[in-house]
């Protein structure tokens, strides 16, 4: 007799993984906006949850800067506004340059078929215009070249920054009206400088490293400048709290 396929779990018994997962996503996609409260029992009935995972998923989008705890109010998503936007590209571009630098020096032979493994994976994403992977392969490729770069410090300063990119990076990553053209460059200038950062970390160039690395946050930059704070873009994705 044919075995029957396993029945997907309920999300009660999925747990504060799920939770999380889901709700990093609403984050990520401005579903949830930026300063928006998170109602713990709210949460709890659309997933089918008891309160305790909802409360270790929170903890967790803390951790990495994407929800917010309020004395007396519980939790809502982080706040974003054009200062922050500013300040996070001046960190970017440190932090980028750093790690992207110390992991041409440091990697290893396994850390480097990593970084290339991501590096497919974005390209794949790319292919096929789905923007919640491109905006997850696109973290995942640099968060390996940071472990690549073994600097424990920096590398929890870059992941915080990567997160907090993935938002502003996912509106980059969707066509606007009138930007699709736009984005297909953007698109094959990303894969460009991903494929030249994996092939300068390969023969352990750190000059060339650091100098893509550097030329890769001004491209996201200008993505976002055309984009996101466009006041039409603006407008319609509501990003800013």
């Amino acid at each position: 007799m044919a075995k029957k396929p396993a029945a997907s779990k309920p999300a009660s018994e999925r747990g504060a993984e799920h939770v999380y997962r889901m709700l990093r996503q609403a984050i990520l996609r401005m579903e949830l906006r930026p300063g928006s409260d998170l109602d713990e029992l709210e949460i709890s009935a659309r997933y089918e949850v008891s309160r305790t995972p909802v409360r270790e998923a929170l903890i967790r989008l803390t951790a990495e800067g994407l929800v917010q705890a309020v004395r007396g109010r519980g939790s809502r998503v982080a706040a974003m506004n054009l200062f922050d936007l500013r300040d996070f590209f001046e960190s970017l571009d440190l932090l980028q340059r750093a790690q992207t630098t110390l992991a041409a020096l440091r990697r290893s032979d396994e850390e480097l078929r990593g970084i290339e493994a991501a590096e497919r994976g974005f390209e794949q994403a790319a292919a096929g215009r789905d923007v919640d992977a491109l905006n997850e392969m696109n973290f995942r490729f640099h968060l390996a070249i940071s472990e690549a770069a073994h600097s424990r410090h920096l590398h929890h300063g870059y992941e915080r920054a990567l997160i907090e990119g993935m938002r502003v990076g996912h509106v980059s990553f969707i066509e606007h009206d009138g930007t699709q053209a736009r984005l297909r460059e953007h698109l094959d200038r990303t894969i460009a400088d991903h494929r030249e950062m994996v092939a300068f970390i390969r023969d352990q160039d750190t000059e060339g490293a650091e100098r893509v690395a550097a030329r890769h946050v001004e491209l996201f930059r200008n993505r976002i400048v055309t984009t996101v704070l466009s006041p039409d873009a603006t407008r319609k994705m509501q990003i800013l709290s």
